[in-house]
């Protein structure tokens, strides 16, 4: 930067001084020459003088003008191409950064470094696909590692590479890896909320959604141990998963720093850090045990990541006090059963023998009617009351699969309950244990109500996967169907109303079609 003000200075200077000095050197020429005043010897002699020191002069001059000039061009260019490679290396580092993941990133510095160089680059990294811009390993290969990452920057030389060059590719290197890691995290990052997604939807029990939540919040935090504690009725901190933590298993008051804990982030201990989970109050803590400056930097992720533990907490409860009130309606169902159904048929059959028995000793084929419609009851009320307690029996869902259990569960049902059931079932279905728990209480909802009300001689059972994760479930009789208003009056309303319910909490669709005379088809939609 300091080359042509330099120049300047020195040109103005040997522009004063050059004049004098040449000035001093003739007049000392000329008196040098006074003894020899007109012999032949003085003429030569200026002649010579005149004739060649001055052109001398002049040439040496404008050739140290020439080598400065130069000098300032060779440090301009110099400084251009500097700062052509800054700009590579920031346009490298700006587009890693926008990069979606390191694929991307790899293709974005491998392209403005190739631009940049005017050479064939390649660059690798362990785990990912290696990336290059016409590359083609020739000749001679340099290679410079990415410091602290498992890979390499290669360079295809079609010439040695000047000091300036290695300079750049060193300093290149060292702001590749640093971008490449900050990519790495952020997709770390991404993936850790995507499984930490994936727990949420696949599992409804609290202590497996648990477990499985924070294995992936220890695993990304680079963790030793690490806790969830939940707040009792009591207020006390119970503790629901610990993984090597020298904690006690059983429920403690929170006191000094724990309590400290339930209103904002604290370290119980010098590396274990508790966050609270809360949701309008506090609900409890989740712990993480490592080195306490790597907790301190990962601080603002720890704290989205208790958000979405406090999520689940609350999903998970929501879930079980759904359940219970699902029992305490289903109880509630069976009692009005029993009322509306067996106690009124029982009590039909009482008054049917008392009139049987009084037309005995009178008209005994009367009275013989009267008992043939006794068993005929009979015999409904107990095909209706082994299709109850079929109904009712559990099914194990993780001991036969989710499929085979749908094929078990409506071939048995089906043969309770007197009518052939035909199954179209796929090979694979991606679905949650949640979302197949729904599909299977929506099954058998929808088979009794489909013996209970329609009466049909066929069901059909059909299951479609919904692209790569999710299912359609089609549950289709052939029996009597029902108009909306007598699904209203109490025709199968509360169980399609639950049915619906537990669809719609899954984020799914629930229609049922239904005609009467046409039978009855109901329909679910589930995402994974």
């Amino acid at each position: 930067m300091e080359t042509a003000p330099s120049l300047f200075r020195l040109i103005r200077l040997y522009r004063l001084v050059l004049p004098l000095a040449i000035a001093l050197v003739v007049v000392l020429f000329e008196l040098s020459l006074q003894p020899f005043q007109g012999q032949p010897a003085a003429f030569w002699l200026r002649l010579g003088f005149y004739g060649l020191v001055g052109p001398l002069v002049t040439w040496m001059t404008l050739e140290w003008i020439a080598q400065q000039v130069q000098e300032r061009e060779r440090a301009q260019r110099a400084l251009e191409v500097a700062n052509q490679r800054l700009e590579a290396i920031e346009r490298v580092l700006k587009q890693a950064s926008a990069a979606e993941n390191l694929e991307q990133a790899l293709a974005a510095v491998v392209q403005e470094a190739a631009q940049a160089l005017g050479m064939e680059v390649a660059l690798s990294l362990e785990g990912v696909q290696a990336t290059s811009v016409g590359f083609r390993e020739t000749g001679p290969v340099y290679a410079l590692p990415l410091p602290g990452m498992a890979g390499k920057l290669e360079v295809a030389l079609p010439r040695p590479l000047s000091d300036e060059e290695k300079n750049f590719l060193e300093v290149l290197v060292a702001e590749v890896a640093g971008a490449l890691d900050s990519v790495r995290a952020r997709s770390r990052d991404l993936l850790t909320l995507y499984e930490v997604d994936q727990a949420l939807r696949a599992e409804a029990n609290l202590g497996r959604l648990l477990e499985r939540l924070l294995e992936r919040i220890l695993d990304w935090a680079g963790a030793e141990g690490g806790g969830v504690l939940l707040l009792d009725e009591e207020h006390f901190l119970q503790p629901q998963v610990l993984h090597n933590l020298a904690l006690p298993p059983h429920a403690f008051a929170p006191e000094g720093r724990w309590k400290e804990a339930l209103e904002a982030p604290t370290f119980v201990q010098d590396n274990l850090l508790a966050i609270p989970l809360r949701q309008q109050g506090p609900i409890g803590l989740l712990l993480v045990q490592g080195e306490a400056e790597n907790l301190r930097q990962r601080m603002a992720f720890l704290r989205f990541l208790a958000a979405q533990v406090t999520l689940a907490v609350r999903n998970a409860q929501a879930y079980l006090r759904a359940e219970e009130l699902a029992l305490t309606e289903e109880r509630n169902r069976i009692a009005r059963e029993i009322h509306d159904g067996i106690a009124q048929a029982l009590a039909f059959m009482a008054l049917k023998l008392d009139l049987a028995e009084r037309l005995l000793p009178t008209d005994p084929s009367r009275a013989l009617e009267e008992l043939s419609q006794v068993k005929e009851t009979l015999r409904a009320q107990i095909r209706e009351v082994r299709r109850s307690i079929f109904a009712l029996r559990p099914i194990d869902l993780e001991r036969y699969g989710f499929l085979e259990s749908v094929r078990r569960y409506a071939s048995a049902f089906a043969e309770q309950a007197g009518f052939r059931v035909r199954l179209g079932l796929p090979e694979r279905l991606e679905l949650s244990q949640a979302s197949e728990l729904v599909f299977f209480r929506v099954l058998q909802e929808a088979l009794t109500n489909a013996a209970k009300h329609g009466r049909p001689s066929l069901v059909q059972v059909t299951l479609t996967p919904l692209g790569e994760r999710g299912g359609v479930l089609e549950v289709r009789d052939n029996g009597k169907g029902f108009t909306a208003e007598g699904a209203a009056g109490g025709l199968g309303g509360f169980g399609l109303t639950q049915m619906r319910e537990r669809v719609e909490a899954r984020g799914g669709r629930f229609e049922v079609v239904s005609l009467p005379g046409q039978g009855t088809c109901v329909r679910a939609e589930l995402p994974f």
